[in-house]
């Protein structure tokens, strides 16, 4: 699996590296454009002629070491800088000294402020790649003055790869600014940063490859939070593995809790993605005027019908009807198409207090957890709501959940021992752990597409997965099949 880390992390890598393991911070970075020089020209080997615009700070520092490399493997290589050659300091000085002093006459190095639009155009369009070394993940705010020039001229005349992470984007909460480049491929040091795993970012980093810069990511982000990228390669790690002797009675049974009059349909979609992700048994328990229709369009299903009056399900007496089948049962589904009758809350409170099962609470289930005050059994909940749902939960707007997808998936675990986050880019957390779905389709932005996937993890609830693996496996083959 790929991992994402924090930025925090990836810069306290560095200080261990130095000091923990004796490396120098030079070789680092000599390491680090080094061998940024050898994916690019894998990936591009046609090329002839390269500009590299170099920031102030350590990114243009790689970028000096790469420019060295380039020229000797034969490269016509022109370095503009986004500063006076008197502003640069730290590991970035000796590189941009050595670049000038050895490599004269084989190299052109010049600051920006010395050459015009026109002069900058003029370089630029004649390059078969563009390396874009301006910003890190030191940098803050959006880009300004040189860097923000240099920003425009990227991507209008060549390829262009970016060294870390494209400038002008957080790599940390995967905002984008204005000005902002838009690489064909990014080149990051010692592992991807997490602002690339979320949109609007992601879209601007093209493929990203990573560069070593000698410290092993095992010794130097060895305990630091991660976040993995999972895939239907990890599914079959994951998924158990059926005996041919199997009975359907050893694969678990899922009890539905579900629908009203107006939400008809959710209950059913749920029991049949349940059915189809290898549940043995599901019981639906719906009203009771649903029955008939739902006994055709999934005769698989065992049904429990509630009582009504009305139009309205009598949840005060449901729990008569559905308490001599969770014995049967070894996951819950709560919430499919369920409403918002202010019984239901003591419905969901009596399940998550006297009963063990690990249970998925998901649409209108998630407003009645919200006026649940306190719950013992988190570790066996999944809750999976999209955007607008999470922001209820956490009293925020739904584009503050969409600004910090992984802050806000941390803070949803809160409310549960698992929490998934909808969206392109799935999020699954237990508190501890994160991960990404890879797989996902915009065809799933359709009704009833959620309601697929809370039966499907219930099935692999059902299976003896843990919650966390079980919302990861079922969110990958739901996004897969989409």
């Amino acid at each position: 699996m790929i991992r994402y880390y924090h930025t925090s992390d990836i810069r306290k890598a560095d200080v261990i590296a130095v000091e923990k393991y004796s490396f120098r911070s030079l070789d680092l970075m000599e390491n680090a454009g080094r061998n940024a020089a050898s994916l690019i020209l894998s990936s591009y080997p046609n090329v002839q002629n390269i500009t590299i615009l170099a920031g102030a700070g350590n990114n243009g520092g790689d970028g000096f070491v790469a420019a060295r490399y380039f020229t000797d493997y034969g490269k016509n290589v022109s370095v503009i800088t986004s500063a006076a050659f008197d502003k640069y300091k730290n590991d970035a000085l000796p590189n941009l000294e050595l670049l000038i002093s050895s490599y004269c006459g084989k190299c052109t190095v010049i600051p920006s402020t010395a050459l015009s639009d026109e002069e900058i155009t003029d370089i630029i369009s004649k390059s078969d790649l563009i390396v874009d070394a301006l910003l890190g993940t030191g940098s803050s705010g959006a880009p300004r003055g040189e860097i923000s020039r240099l920003i425009s001229f990227c991507s209008d005349f060549a390829p262009t790869v970016s060294f870390d992470i494209p400038s002008g984007i957080d790599a940390e909460s995967g905002a984008v600014y204005a000005n902002s480049v838009k690489a064909d491929m990014t080149v990051t040091f010692l592992a991807p940063k997490i602002g690339m795993a979320f949109y609007p970012a992601k879209a601007r980093c093209g493929m990203i490859l990573t560069a070593s810069i000698g410290a092993e990511q095992e010794l130097v982000l060895d305990g630091a939070e991660y976040l993995e990228l999972f895939s239907d390669r990890d599914v079959k790690c994951k998924v158990p593995k059926l005996p041919r002797t199997i009975h359907k009675g050893d694969r678990g049974g899922v009890l539905i809790y579900g629908g009203s009059n107006n939400y008809r349909g959710a209950p059913i979609l749920s029991a049949l993605g349940a059915l189809r992700s290898g549940a043995g048994l599901v019981v639906l328990a719906i009203p009771d005027f649903m029955i008939d229709m739902a006994s055709v369009a999934v005769p698989e299903a065992i049904f429990v019908p509630l009582p009504t009056s009305r139009g309205s399900v009598l949840h005060e007496n449901s729990l008569n009807e559905i308490t001599p089948w969770l014995s049967r049962c070894d996951s819950i589904v709560f919430g499919p198409g369920i409403g918002r009758e202010a019984p239901l809350q003591n419905v969901l409170a009596y399940l998550l207090s006297d009963v063990r099962l690990p249970m998925l609470i998901d649409a209108d289930g998630l407003f009645h957890l919200s006026k649940i005050k306190s719950i013992s059994q988190k570790n066996n909940i999944v809750i999976t709501p999209h955007a607008g749902e999470a922001a209820a939960l956490l009293d925020i707007s739904p584009q503050e959940v969409n600004k910090d997808r992984f802050s806000a998936v941390r803070k949803l675990t809160e409310h549960s021992g698992t929490a998934l986050l909808k969206g392109m880019g799935t999020l699954v957390s237990d508190g501890v752990h994160f991960r990404q779905i890879s797989e996902g389709s915009p065809v799933l932005a359709v009704p009833g597409s959620g309601d697929v996937l809370s039966g499907a993890i219930a099935a692999f609830l059902a299976s003896g997965l843990s919650p966390f693996d079980a919302a990861s496996v079922g969110a990958s083959i739901h996004a897969s099949a989409g």
